[in-house]
């Protein structure tokens, strides 16, 4: 499979928005109240993948809003010329063998239009699917962030980071 990166737009975001994930990964589903706007900031871009048919498969975030935590005003680096990127594939694409050569599109896309010297990346522990992917793709575990949540409890994050 092809991946093409364009900016999302707000069909593609509110489809994202509309994806839904089973079993223990229904943490990733969006609310349904939930506004595309910020998906649309381009201060911290998200970016449609499509296929080469045109169909929309994923999306990657770069910036703080990839981030697990509010960081006040959207920007794309943080210390270091680091990007912190987000992902996700359209649910029926998961587990069929495509995170690998998705998440290398995604970075060398970055590297190509942000020229970062780090990536970081959080993804939930349970996530040993994703995690071992990103390893992979040559990150390494840096830590676990909890994040303190009223709708969920806490939750633990991988710290995943990498050169560029």
């Amino acid at each position: 499979m092809e991946f093409h990166f364009v900016a999302l737009e707000e069909a593609d975001a509110r489809a994202i928005l509309a994806w839904r994930y089973e079993g223990q990964c229904t943490i990733y589903n969006w609310a349904e109240e939930d506004d595309p706007a910020e998906m649309l900031d381009r201060r911290s871009p998200h970016y449609a993948v499509k296929d080469e048919r045109g169909e929309l498969v994923g999306f990657f975030a770069y910036g703080s809003s990839a981030q697990v935590w509010d960081s006040g005003e959207p920007h794309l680096y943080s210390e270091h010329n680091t990007i912190t990127v987000g992902l996700g594939m359209r649910p029926d694409l998961t587990g069929k063998g495509l995170g690998l050569a998705f998440t290398q599109a995604g970075l060398d896309f970055a590297r190509e239009h942000f020229a970062p010297d780090y990536f970081r990346l959080y993804v939930l522990t349970f996530n040993e699917r994703a995690i071992r992917v990103y390893e992979r793709a040559g990150f390494e575990r840096a830590g676990i962030f909890t994040r303190l949540s009223a709708e969920y409890g806490n939750r633990d994050f991988v710290e995943m980071r990498r050169r560029a």
